[in-house]
């Protein structure tokens, strides 16, 4: 029983939810049901991430709406945090002020909120640009932090978890912009399946995304659409960015590249920005 309380106790205390940084809104959803308690943590966050241009000295205002799918009412903490992106494309979340945080520009409404249940709740938070800051981009979290206590074990003393979810905000100041190349392709493999890769390095000073479709055909003689993966590329990183591919008579499944393929055409990562395509893909060697 202790063997099985200790890795309970771990896995709970290890829950820790984060934000696709390709999500339009998200959703968090955890629930506990044991003889001695059932409980729910529901909550739907709108929007996951903002994208915004402000000059020096400039104010902006923004809204983020928290709706609660629980009975219960959802008690949050909030605050900002630094993050990086890590090489697998996951968000490393950092409480403590990293070098050049922006984070001191960031004032939040509040720090602790009560979201009752089916009723959103609008929070606003306010970013004040300094009239002294240069061009480049300011870029944070706002975590919404849930603690609960749950009674996993009948026989067990209750154990706190806390759920955390980021909202990712962006915002470029000055001119700052995107400016991406192409450095180099490959083919991967992305979630166990070969997969064409782009190398694309980003030299300007905000982050950029790639969008727009490519055409191949592959070595089986099926005609393709590829399309970029939706992550972002930051200032002075170099990102694979995955294509996936899908038949061009049935453009909502995705298919397995048979190689070699050819894939050629153009992506867009800005206003009036693109990046022409044609690269050869070989057959991963054996």
């Amino acid at each position: 029983m202790n063997c099985l309380h200790n890795r309970l106790l771990g896995r709970l205390f290890a829950v820790v939810i984060r934000i696709s940084l390709s999500a339009a809104s998200a959703f968090l959803a955890l629930s506990v049901n044991t003889p001695a308690q059932a409980g729910e943590f529901a909550l739907a966050i709108s929007p996951a991430r903002f994208e915004l241009a402000l000059k020096p000295g400039e104010r902006s205002r923004q809204i983020i709406e928290i709706t609660n799918a629980s009975s219960d009412p959802a008690n949050l903490a909030l605050r900002t945090a630094d993050w990086s992106l890590e090489a697998n494309t996951s968000v490393l979340f950092q409480d403590d002020l990293q070098p050049q945080s922006c984070r001191p520009w960031v004032a939040l409404e509040r720090r602790e909120l009560k979201v009752s249940a089916g009723r959103p709740y609008r929070m606003r938070f306010e970013i004040q640009v300094p009239e002294s800051a240069p061009p480049g981009e300011c870029r944070f979290a706002i975590m919404l932090e849930g603690q609960e206590l749950l009674n996993p074990l009948s026989n067990g003393p209750p154990i706190p978890f806390a759920a955390r979810m980021g909202v990712i905000v962006y915002v470029a100041v000055g001119n700052a912009e995107p400016a991406l190349s192409l450095v180099g392709a490959r083919v991967s493999k992305v979630n166990g399946i070969e997969t064409p890769v782009l190398e694309v390095h980003n030299s300007g000073l905000a982050h950029g995304r790639l969008q727009g479709f490519l055409k191949g055909v592959d070595a089986s003689q099926t005609a393709l659409e590829l399309s970029p993966s939706n992550q972002p590329i930051l200032p002075g990183q170099t990102s694979s960015i995955p294509l996936s591919a899908v038949r061009e008579t049935e453009n909502d499944t995705a298919v397995a590249v048979k190689f070699p393929i050819r894939i050629s055409g153009q992506l867009e990562w800005g206003q009036n920005k693109n990046q022409s395509i044609d690269q050869l893909f070989s057959a991963p060697a054996p």
